[in-house]
């Protein structure tokens, strides 16, 4: 914070509590947060609380100065009087060795006292007989039943134990016979600029402060001859920390209520899907890279499902062999309808969008669909790819629709979601025809990043569904690349977690 140069100017903008900490401090300079209560009257609370305003205003700092001292549990307690249970062991063992089994009774510590007097190495067992080491013959008083004896008369601050007794004492914690307690002491020393402030808060000594007129001070006249506190706008104010959803969920959200506010209506889908939706309704021949295991994820069980209407099927399998009636060739190989079969978990929403279409009769048209949901990707895992992500596909059917609407609807999506700079390129795709990709500029990096792909559907994937041959605006844009953007989120898992540090700090997504 910028301090005010003028002492005169902030006298009056202190609350009374930062007046009587600044009297206070006058001629010691520093004092415990504990000492100035004890000399202003105030709770160590309020004390503190006056303090941190003081410390903002530049006539105070704030400082932590955190001890730590060591202390006896109650088991701790009880063997500083009666000796440790391998100590008591080792002084009955110092007549001759003995068998367990005749301890076990008399002994109540026995398994206790035989695991530290192993591992000190003070006695062995041989044949379920115990005998002491010549370590253990020789010993005095050991460093832990020094450590404990001291405690035994009061706690030790750690300053007061060498590196030795320290890990002493830190072996006696891990027993649970010591305890740790970390105290924080607060200090508060006046600063050069407090010090210039201070003959300007005692030129007004014994005048009340008042902080907030009311209506029974004006009514009684209790106004008179007191000091009104000065509003400081540059103070800063506690953050609010509201309870607010994810900010994923608002993004989708959001967009859910994008589209159909533009008159769409939403697709829903399962997550497993027929590859005969998620690949060969799309015009996907079955030996393409996309279907391999190392793109997609197949199901274990069930392996495959029962493919859809046989009549639809047909059409499929014979534009994928020679074209149907499509005007095209095909792929001219034989489709198999066991590969089409196989379930898998759905790379694309766009799976929804021919199961929609296949549902769909030509007195339906014109007709607008969306869906948003997770789709899953066997990709390596890095700073920007995981193996399931949202993404929103979007499809127009109807006679007149064309290539230009798609690019006004687009247009509008990423103005919505907050790009500033895009740009739609000519691209390529098994299904579409004419294609194109958008990409958006990222300043920071001075490069153009692609988002997604849209198109035209081909015939091959229309008519075979419908019937007929009717145009199909389709797009599958994932939105995760653009919210990283606007959050400024270096790694896409941030997306998903529930580090309450980022949430709080995440501002709410336009509404």
């Amino acid at each position: 914070m910028v301090r005010p140069l003028n002492p005169e100017d902030v006298a009056p903008r202190l609350h009374e509590n930062e007046r009587k900490v600044l009297l206070a401090l006058k001629g010691r300079d520093t004092a415990t947060t504990q000492e100035l209560s004890s000399a202003t009257g105030l709770g160590q609370d309020a004390v503190e609380k006056a303090c941190a305003w003081a410390e903002t205003k530049g006539v105070v700092s704030f400082r932590e100065e955190v001890s730590c001292s060591f202390d006896l549990t109650d088991e701790g307690r009880t063997y500083a009087e009666d000796g440790l249970p391998e100590r008591r062991l080792r002084d009955m063992l110092v007549q001759g060795p003995m068998e367990i089994s005749n301890l076990k009774e008399s002994f109540p510590l026995l398994n206790i006292a035989l695991v530290w007097i192993r591992r000190n190495d003070w006695a062995t067992i041989r044949d379920g007989t115990i005998e002491l080491t010549q370590k253990g013959l020789d010993l005095g008083e050991a460093l832990v039943e020094r450590v404990i004896s001291n405690l035994s008369q009061s706690p030790l601050d750690d300053s007061q134990l060498d590196e030795t007794c320290r890990n002493a004492a830190s072996l006696l914690m891990r027993r649970g016979l010591v305890e740790k307690t970390d105290a924080v002491e607060r200090w508060v020393d006046l600063t050069e600029f407090g010090r210039d402030v201070i003959p300007f808060v005692e030129a007004v000594p014994g005048r009340r402060v008042i902080t907030q007129l009311t209506p029974e001070l004006l009514q009684n006249g209790g106004w008179k001859g007191a000091t009104f506190q000065r509003y400081d706008v540059n103070l800063p104010v506690p953050s609010v920390k509201p309870g607010k959803r994810h900010f994923l969920s608002q993004v989708i959200e959001y967009i859910r209520r994008f589209w159909v506010e533009l008159g769409f209506k939403e697709m829903k889908g399962e997550h497993v899907e027929l590859s005969f939706w998620n690949f060969d309704a799309l015009f996907q021949p079955q030996d393409h890279p996309a279907r391999d295991l190392a793109d997609t994820f197949y199901m274990k069980t069930p392996y495959k499902g029962r493919l859809p209407d046989p009549e639809m099927v047909r059409r499929v399998k014979e534009t994928h062999e020679n074209g149907w009636t499509t005007g095209s060739t095909g792929w001219e190989y034989k489709w198999d309808p066991e590969v089409a079969a196989r379930n898998c978990l759905r790379t694309h929403g766009t799976s929804m969008s021919v199961h929609q279409i296949s549902k769909l009769t030509p007195d339906d048209l014109p007709a607008k669909f969306f869906s948003v949901g997770r789709v899953f990707r066997n990709e390596t895992i890095d700073w920007n790819h995981l193996a399931e992500f949202y993404h929103t596909d979007g499809i127009v059917i109807g006679e007149g629709v064309t290539f230009r609407d798609m690019q006004g609807y687009l247009k509008a999506y990423l103005e919505g979601l907050g790009a500033k700079r895009f740009r739609f390129r000519p691209g390529y795709f098994p299904y579409t025809e004419m294609s194109m990709e958008a990409e958006v500029w990222i300043e920071e990096r001075g490069e153009w990043m692609e988002l997604f792909g849209a198109g035209m559907f081909r015939p091959e994937v229309v008519k075979p569904l419908i019937g007929v041959d009717v145009p199909v605006l389709a797009w599958g844009p994932g939105f995760e690349r653009l919210v990283m953007l606007s959050y400024r989120i270096d790694r896409i898992r941030q997306l998903y977690s529930n580090d309450l540090g980022l949430l709080r700090k995440a501002r709410l997504w336009m509404e």
